[in-house]
């Protein structure tokens, strides 16, 4: 069995509707961003999705230019630029591209940004190279990571999702998944680095509420599986439901975090 990790049309028209954040905490995480890459930054985003990171990143003063290999995510975000949907002070500049082939010119940006990517790439050790070579001297790497408590109702039923998952379908892992990216971002001079929180918040939701999510393939861990395999998972996530929670209804706080990753460097590649 393969399996399409395309961001297509069945994946852009819920991406949102998944990961979308609160507007107040879509605020600081742009902040925070924004304050990495420095004032007035020229900032890369990788697989810029439907721009929910890039436009409060621009909104906070930042010049965005985003690329996609998925048209369809991209329609998402033009989508909502002509609308007139997501102002900012700057418009984000959009392409269709590769991150295994970055079609800018060596040293151009001030920051590059990589939010749930870079796990997709193929060769992940070229498209580092390739961050390596856009970025700068001095230039920053912010990977942004949406963090749940694995504690919370949320965090299990996905964790125990993944799990079964890959349980019965290996393959259904992404191409760079778990992957340690630490001694090739050192090795491409990328030698100081760090971890911040841009934004913490708690929302609260029931466990039959989060199955109901699942079952409409709100959750990304869904969105790549076929038809036959969902569901069989979908059931044992019931059952594994109803063995451990005693009352489904119960509404359940889960902490969310956003969290940055930096690396700064003198930065060379290929």
């Amino acid at each position: 069995m393969s399996l399409n990790f395309s961001f297509d049309k069945r994946v852009a028209a819920r991406y949102d509707t998944q990961r979308a954040h609160p507007e107040t905490v879509s605020r600081q995480i742009g902040q925070a961003i924004a304050a990495q890459a420095g004032p007035d930054a020229r900032v890369l985003e990788i697989g810029i999705g439907t721009g929910r990171i890039a436009w409060p990143v621009a909104a906070a003063g930042c010049r965005v230019i985003g690329f996609d290999i998925s048209p369809d995510m991209l329609a998402q975000v033009q989508g909502g630029q002509e609308n007139g949907q997501r102002p900012s002070p700057f418009p984000l500049a959009l392409l269709q591209a590769d991150m295994h082939q970055m079609p800018f010119a060596s040293r151009t940006f001030d920051a590059v940004l990589a939010v749930h990517v870079l796990h997709l790439a193929k060769d992940w050790q070229r498209v580092l190279s390739q961050i390596g070579r856009v970025l700068r001297p001095g230039g920053v790497l912010i990977q942004g990571e949406d963090w749940i408590d694995p504690l919370s109702v949320v965090g299990r039923l996905r964790d125990e999702l993944r799990a079964r998952t890959l349980a019965l379908a290996p393959q259904a892992r992404p191409p760079a998944a778990g992957i340690s990216l630490h001694q090739t971002l050192h090795n491409l001079g990328g030698s100081e680095q760090s971890t911040l929180i841009a934004a913490e918040w708690t929302t609260w939701m029931s466990v039959r509420e989060r199955l109901t999510q699942i079952e409409n393939r709100l959750d990304a861990e869904s969105w790549f599986l076929p038809d036959d395999l969902f569901v069989l998972l979908l059931q044992q996530l019931r059952d594994f439901a109803a063995e451990t929670w005693p009352d489904l209804d119960e509404q359940q706080p889960v902490t969310r975090r956003f969290v940055l990753q930096t690396t700064r460097g003198s930065w060379q590649g290929a």
